[in-house]
């Protein structure tokens, strides 16, 4: 609770006095006399937690697939209102998409969710489902929300993996900032090319303009720090590569206008990335970074 002020629990509380902040919390003075120390611990224990945001899929997708990633946002992080666990379903007519439960037995997960989201345990039916969630804390439940999307009833079509271009020169590992101009999260997912791999998503990266407009920089107009992708161990969360391999780097943004809410690199319309990136990793070979903006994963300006 030290990380908080006063005027910001008054706030909450929707008090400007000790008094009436008191009065808020259960407190009838005079008499006791009234702690600040215990005013602010009573408070902390009675605020709700906020209706959770960026539900995905998002309100009004469609073509969704029958094993999307759910994910949702605790709006409250960082305050007194945070969340500790979240409260969540999906349903069709209003049925729980899991004929082994009823619409009371809910499925829980912890805040905050993993980067690329939870998969939900059941195969979706085709139409409209609605995912709805709320926030969990110690004063209780917070308000709902929902996101109402559509799944296809056929699958989605995968297009062949393209080939790597000859003379990739071996790189020791590879790092990204996020500079693209729709300023959305992308989500990174990368694939060994020269076994055929499957794809992995490897890393969450929220836009990395500043409020002045300036890319990657924070807002006291620091650098941004680099997101790990392709390393020798598996430094920073990026993928531990075996020297010689071939690497295909895919960035998705769920948030495009013909990706319907899905975080995934077989749908074309997902994927940020014009022509597709590939990286042969050596562990010799140069420590790269790449900016992505543009639909491309550029040399960095003034990186040499």
């Amino acid at each position: 609770m030290t990380d908080i002020s006063l005027l910001q629990y008054a706030r909450l509380l929707g008090s400007n006095t000790v008094i009436g902040m008191a009065e808020r919390v259960g407190l009838k003075p005079p008499p006791p006399p009234i702690s600040v120390r215990n005013l602010i611990d009573l408070a902390g224990r009675i605020i709700l937690p906020f209706a959770p945001v960026d539900l995905q899929p998002q309100n009004g997708a469609r073509g969704i697939r029958n094993d999307p990633s759910l994910f949702f946002r605790d709006s409250g992080a960082g305050t007194p209102a945070a969340a500790a666990q979240f409260e969540f379903s999906v349903t069709q007519n209003n049925v729980l998409v899991d004929p082994t439960k009823r619409l009371t037995d809910l499925a829980t997960t912890s805040n905050p969710l993993p980067p690329f989201g939870i998969k939900w345990f059941f195969p979706l039916p085709p139409g409209e489902v609605t995912l709805t969630v709320r926030a969990i804390n110690k004063a209780g439940k917070g308000p709902k929300s929902s996101s109402i999307f559509s799944v296809t009833s056929s699958p989605v079509p995968q297009p062949p993996p393209p080939s790597p271009p000859p003379g990739l020169v071996g790189i020791s590992k590879l790092s990204m900032f996020n500079c693209q101009g729709e300023r959305h999260t992308v989500f990174v997912w990368v694939r060994d090319a020269t076994g055929n791999g499957p794809w992995k998503p490897i890393q969450r990266i929220p836009t990395q303009f500043n409020e002045a407009g300036q890319c990657p920089f924070d807002d006291n107009g620091n650098p941004a720090d680099s997101v790990a992708i392709l390393t020798r161990k598996g430094e920073g969360g990026g993928v531990a590569c075996i020297s010689g391999n071939i690497y295909q780097v895919s960035i998705v943004d769920p948030e495009r206008p013909t990706c319907g809410g899905q975080n995934d690199p077989n749908i074309i319309n997902c994927v940020v990335e014009d022509r597709p990136s590939f990286f042969r990793f050596d562990n010799s070979g140069d420590e790269v970074t790449v900016m992505l903006e543009n639909g491309r994963l550029s040399p960095v300006p003034g990186s040499g």
